[in-house]
């Protein structure tokens, strides 16, 4: 299970080499540990910045959909964000975690109606600028190779932990807005470490089984 990972945390495709059969310690920056997730979004100073790592760590989205989503789009009460469907994507509903909504009414404050996430400008952040929004915070942090952390790290993280806490691919695939869940299978080479204790677990007790049907034999 080796290959070749487009990696598009940069203005320009990277390749980078993996191979999952090493540790995950040894995997090049394809996600972050919880700690250093929880890291990240306590090195955001303002409350712009924390908002734009919440909807993307924590709730999966990319800085495209980040830069296009409006406040008119998101539902307080049922906790959802509509997104419009683009030229690549159809109309897709996803869930937004309560504490990153109440932060997102204290940020847009009377606002009823703009983007999400206002530039310095007062408009739409452009994805690009998302991208580098992500770089600069996570230069704050002590976490190793942080300068390859960008939009794409954080929602491959999301995934990662949406899958060790849930184990549906299914739901996962519909808060990332995947028309196939063969693209979203593709985070299932992320949980590799939880693979291998859930294995180790099995074979421990299919050992306990033999065990015991041997004891029952002789008896």
């Amino acid at each position: 299970m080796s290959g070749v990972l487009i990696c598009h945390d940069a203005p320009y495709f990277k390749c980078v080499s993996y191979d999952f059969r090493q540790s995950p310690e040894r995997w090049p920056m394809l996600f972050l540990r919880l700690d250093q997730a929880l890291e990240l979004e306590a090195a955001a100073a303002a409350l712009k910045e924390r908002l734009v790592i919440r909807y993307m760590l924590w709730n999966g989205l990319s800085s495209m959909e980040v830069a296009a989503a409006r406040i008119e789009h998101l539902d307080p009460v049922e906790c959802t964000l509509f997104l419009p469907r683009r030229h690549w994507k159809r109309n897709q509903v996803c869930a937004i975690d309560p504490e990153t909504v109440r932060l997102q009414a204290i940020y847009a404050g009377s606002r009823k109606k703009g983007p999400l996430v206002r530039s310095r400008l007062g408009g739409h952040y452009r994805p690009q600028s998302l991208f580098y929004l992500v770089r600069r915070i996570a230069r704050r942090t002590t976490i190793p190779e942080n300068e390859l952390i960008g939009p794409r790290v954080l929602k491959r993280t999301f995934a990662r932990e949406w899958l060790l806490a849930s184990k549906n691919v299914g739901s996962l695939q519909k808060q990332l807005g995947h028309k196939y869940l063969s693209s979203t299978a593709h985070y299932l080479r992320f949980v590799l470490d939880d693979v291998r204790r859930n294995h180790l677990r099995l074979m421990r007790r299919v050992k306990h089984g033999q065990e015991r049907e041997r004891a029952r034999l002789v008896s």
